[in-house]
């Protein structure tokens, strides 16, 4: 990958290869000499930038390799829905094939790069290197997944066991692109987070805050330590039932605590505008 930059940071004449997408969404056995010779450009996005617009002709794919985004979508009466987050291997605009634009806007949650590639243009390089077209199904599968996972998270009532579900799932991703499978940094907002959750805002620092004093994790603003994980891999199987948090915990602390998950007694369950 070319990569250089100027004086101010900004990406100049900044491109990439098809290897390079390839070795990203971790195909990187398929590389060879032809996926070597196909270029597309990069582009580096600034924090709060958009990549794509809801509602906007679909054009192009964005391949990200580096950075964090989250997908938005506004409905007709202004709120705004967090439909996901997308970090590095993964590929914002693909809801565009569906109907021919865009469902959401990626906006970023940090600074971050990304590859451009018209749709167009990465059909023609797949005729040339059939790995490329690999790429879009493996991709496309993955995006279907996501939203499978995420309705898993929104299966369990009680919003402790959804923040933990949440948690599990973003440091598994993490895991796959070999970091910590225990530390994260949260790039969203708190906000963020309850949009996406379906939970109140407040909700989610308070069920931060259950986690760590039931010996599941520690947080320190937006990093997040596991220091429990079998114990919240237990956890997060609790969907409508009460569960008993089994005694132990940080600091060697007996703790029981009683997850409300009855739909009328968790505030969890109470959808809020970000």
């Amino acid at each position: 990958m070319d990569n250089r930059m100027d004086g101010t940071g900004s990406l100049q004449s900044a491109r990439c290869t098809g290897s390079d997408l390839l070795r990203w969404i971790g195909l990187g056995h398929e590389v060879g000499p032809r996926s070597d010779q196909i270029v597309f450009p990069m582009r580096r996005v600034r924090t709060g930038t958009l990549v794509t617009h809801e509602g906007a002709p679909f054009e192009s794919l964005y391949f990200i390799s580096a950075g964090t985004f989250k997908c938005v979508h506004t409905d007709p009466d202004g709120y705004e829905l967090v439909q996901g987050f997308l970090a590095r291997g993964d590929v914002i605009g693909l809801d565009g094939l569906s109907d021919g634009v865009y469902g959401g806007d990626a906006v970023a949650l940090e600074d971050a790069t990304v590859a451009m590639a018209s749709f167009r243009e990465l059909l023609n390089a797949a005729r040339q290197v059939p790995s490329l077209e690999q790429l879009i199904y493996l991709a496309s599968g993955r995006e279907i997944r996501r939203k499978n996972m995420t309705l898993e998270v929104m299966a369990a009532v009680g919003a402790e066991v959804r923040l933990a579900r949440f948690l599990l799932q973003l440091v598994a991703r993490q895991a796959e692109q070999g970091y910590s499978s225990r530390r994260m940094v949260l790039r969203m907002s708190r906000r963020d987070i309850a949009s996406h959750l379906g939970i109140a805002h407040e909700t989610v620092s308070r069920s931060l805050t259950a986690l760590a004093d039931w010996g599941y994790i520690e947080v320190r603003h937006r990093e997040i330590d596991i220091l429990d994980l079998d114990g919240l891999e237990r956890f997060k199987r609790v969907t409508r039932g009460p569960a008993i948090k089994p005694p132990g915990g940080r600091g060697g602390a007996t703790r029981r605590a009683r997850v409300l998950s009855l739909a009328g007694r968790s505030e969890g369950s109470a959808v809020s505008a970000v």
